[in-house]
Formats: structure tokens, C-alpha cells, sequence
């Protein structure tokens, strides 16, 4: 059933919104470990751990959830209970009592809470849009997520300097409420009745499954596992380091830093706007390894600062080439993850994709910690480059060819 215009503007705010108030979490609870709990890095990929563990363990349930339910409920909730988790650790920060276990913790449930949310909107979109208009209106919000992540990257750096951690916080919590309000009067979705037999818990194990078995049935959703795995490995390795890496080895404030983040949202716009033509010319497969490999040569501008050149200029390019490229690849990910499986599949499938890239993030990140640890920050940032490359071959070889979505 096509998405009214009303219907689909609500859910469109409440993703930019939610998004603001994610990007704002991203800056403020690893700066919080980094400059005021003076984090190591292994303790960096304990606190990356946390958040994608959680997102491992319960994905395949919260598959099943959300298919069982409504997708708008679904969205409320998880907002619901975001707000409440951010703005009591920003009371706990306020108080002196935020140490680095109630990081891992907030970390954890925000992780699992997110991914709800996702998989809920995800669903909403593929049964309320129109096949034909999923890459169009996908595109739409990517551009609304860049113009939010410029706004939280722009203010957040100088938000945490100017007014703390704790009040960064409140806000950040404060915009998952902002986001609940857009969502009403936003239809709901039938929830997906239960295509297995079987009852008790063997039911619902195999329930949950279903979305492995459709997996391994499509081949294109086969090639997808495999590019999350890799991107969501380099990334997880990437992100014990970044941090440490632009704030104690080039020594960029956070203000600074805020702003450089900011512009990826122009490269992220670019890439969305123009991702539906590039699908229509290249094919979504190909769209896809183009947009890995634009965000490897982006990735690459990291280890490079420093070295070579003026830092912060080096970083400015990998934010708008990489985050370019990456939107480029999002938009027809996601359209493709909408396309492929049957309604009452499309959360299950979805988790089951996503479970991946949360095991290869575990991987990633430990691996980042002890890579981190014996070779350096810059070495690890090199193999997170090498990782979206291989992506980029894998789609190209897996993908490439497939001149539709499914």
C-alpha cells in the first residue's frame, strides 16, 4: 500500500530527528571516555563492543518482535525508551557517578533499542512505499540523516565545550522525544502473522530463523551478508582508534573536530541525491561497489593526515569523499533489503543481516583494541581502508551484474 504524503513526511522528521540525537550520542559518550575518563583502547572496543553485542545477541528476537508487531508502535517505543536512557546518564554524569560500566551498559541497551527502531522503520518503509519509489524515498532520507548529522556534528563539539557532557546529553534524550511526536498520526502496519506451525520455544526458534532461511535462499541478500560483514568489521577496527587518533595524535579540539564532522552531510547529500540516477544507469549492484569504492579512497585521507599535508584538510576529504560513497551504497542496500523477501519476512531477514555485521563488528573492534595496542593507531586505520576494498571487489564480483534490486 503506497505511503501517503503526510505519512511518510512524519516518519522522514522523526528520522532526521532521531538521527540528530544518535550523531549526538556518537560524539558525546566516546568523548566522554576518551578525554574524561582517559579510555585506553581496548577499553575504546569494550565500549564499541557493548553497543554491537547486545544488537548480536537479541537480533534475531528482535526480528521476530518487530514482524509480530506494529511498526509505528515499535518506533515509539524504542524513542520512548531512548530518551529515558540518555538523559539518566546525562543526571548521572551531572553527578560525578558516570563511570566507564554505566558507559558499557548505556552503551548495550542503546544498541539494542536502536536497532529496534531500525528494523521497525525499515519494515514500515517496504510495506507502506512502493517498490518502484523505495530507492527515491530511501534517497529522501539519507538527506534528511545528512542534514541532521550536520547539525548534531556542527553543534556538538561545542555543545560538550560549552555547556558539558551531562546537558549534551539532555538534548540528545530530548530528541528521541521530538522524534516520538512526529510519529503520531502516522499509520500503522498490520503485524505479520506467524507462517510456522510449531509452538513453545522450538516454534519460536525456528520462527526466528526465517529470516536466515531467506537469507540463504536469495543470492543477492547472500552477497549482502558478506559486504555488511567486511564494512562492519573495518569499521568497528576504525572506530577503537579514529577518535584517539584525531584528538591525541593531531590534537584537534572538539569544536574543531564537531565541524569537520559536520561536512560529511554535504558529501552524504550528494551521494543520496544522485544514487536513484546511478541505479538507473549502473544498476543497483554496481551502484553499490562504486559506492564502496569511493568510500575507500575517503577512508584512505585518514591515516594520511598527519603525514602528508595540512590534517584537518585530509579529514575534510575523507568526510565528504567516504561519506559520498557510503550514502551511495545505503540507499540501494537498503532498497534491496525491502525488495527481497515477503512482508512478514522483513524484519527477521533485515536482523538476520544485520547480526552479521554486529559479529563482525565484535570481531573488528577486538581486533582494533590488540591492533591498536601493538602496531600503532595508524596501522589500524589502514586496515579499515583494506576492508571496505574487499567489500568493494566482493560487490562488484557478486553484484555487479544484477541490473535490479533483487
Amino acid at each position: 500500500m503506497p505511503a501517503g504524503v503526510a505519512g511518510f513526511g512524519r516518519v522522514l522528521a522523526a528520522e532526521g530527528i532521531s538521527n540528530f540525537g544518535s550523531m549526538l550520542s556518537r560524539l558525546a559518550i566516546p568523548w566522554l571516555a576518551a578525554l574524561q575518563l582517559q579510555a585506553t583502547p581496548l577499553q575504546m572496543a569494550a565500549l564499541l563492543l557493548a553497543d554491537v553485542a547486545a544488537g548480536a545477541v537479541g537480533s534475531l528476537w528482535l526480528g521476530r518482535w518487530v514482524d509480530r508487531r506494529g511498526k509505528r508502535a515499535t518506533m515509539l517505543l524504542a524513542d520512548g525508551a531512548r530518551c529515558v536512557l540518555l538523559a539518566g546518564l546525562g543526571f548521572a554524569a551531572w553527578r560525578g557517578a558516570a563511570g566507564f560500566g554505566l558507559l558499557v551498559a548505556v552503551a548495550a541497551a542503546s544498541g539494542l533499542l536502536t536497532m529496534a527502531f531500525e528494523l521497525a522503520r525499515s519494515a514500515w518503509m517496504a510495506q507502506r512505499v512502493q517498490a518502484a519509489e523505495l530507492p527515491r524515498r530511501n534517497a529522501q532520507l539519507s538527506i534528511a540523516g545528512s542534514v541532521s548529522e550536520a547539525a548534531a556534528f556542527a553543534l556538538g563539539g561545542w555543545l560538550y565545550q560549552g555547556l558539558g557532557v551531562a546537558l549534551s546529553l539532555l538534548v540528545d534524550g530530548l530528541s528521541y522525544a521530538a522524534s516520538a511526536l512526529c510519529l503520531r498520526g502516522v499509520a500503522e502496519t498490520p503485524a505479520a502473522a506467524s507462517v510456522e506451525s510449531a509452538s513453545g520455544w522450538r516454534g519460536q526458534w525456528h520462527e526466528a530463523l526465517a529470516g536466515w532461511r531467506a537469507i540463504a535462499e536469495r543470492p543477492a541478500l547472500r552477497a549482502v551478508v558478506g559486504v555488511e560483514a567486511l564494512l562492519a568489521f573495518g569499521a568497528a577496527a576504525s572506530g577503537t582508534s579514529y577518535m584517539l587518533f584525531v584528538s591525541r595524535e593531531l590534537g584537534l579540539s572538539t569544536g574543531v573536530l564537531g565541524l569537520v564532522f559536520a561536512l560529511g552531510a554535504v558529501g552524504s547529500a550528494a551521494g543520496a541525491a544522485a544514487a536513484p540516477a546511478i541505479g538507473r544507469r549502473l544498476g543497483a549492484g554496481r551502484a553499490m561497489a562504486g559506492g564502496l569504492a569511493v568510500m575507500a579512497l575517503g577512508w584512505a585521507c585518514v591515516p594520511l593526515a598527519g603525514s602528508v599535508g595540512w590534517a584537518a584538510a585530509w579529514l575534510i576529504t575523507q568526510q565528504m569523499v567516504g561519506d559520498a560513497g557510503h550514502t551511495l551504497l545505503d540507499v540501494h542496500d537498503r532498497s534491496l533489503r525491502q525488495t527481497a523477501v515477503p512482508p512478514a519476512l522483513l524484519a527477521r531477514a533485515d536482523a538476520g543481516i544485520r547480526s552479521a555485521g554486529q559479529l563482525a563488528t565484535i570481531a573488528g573492534a577486538l581486533a582494533g583494541g590488540l591492533l591498536g595496542t601493538a602496531f600503532g593507531l595508524r596501522t589500524v586505520l589502514w586496515a579499515a581502508v583494506a576492508c571496505v576494498a574487499a567489500a568493494s571487489l566482493l560487490a562488484a564480483w557478486r553484484l555487479g551484474r544484477r541490473d535490479t534490486p533483487v
